[in-house]
């Protein structure tokens, strides 16, 4: 993804947990990286190709 106007590169990671609005409640969280991306960062959900 990009910023309008801009070639900045950021990813964008979000997940929930929970039962949902008839069993309990939800969290859901969201964190978006600029350029620089931690070192082991890794999506555990990785669909195999």
């Amino acid at each position: 993804m990009t910023r309008r106007g801009s070639e900045t590169r950021m990813v964008a990671g979000v997940d929930e947990a929970g039962r949902g609005p008839g069993a309990g409640p939800v969290v859901a969280a969201a964190v978006v990286l600029g350029a620089f991306v931690p070192d082991g960062l890794a999506d555990s959900k990785r669909l195999s190709p």
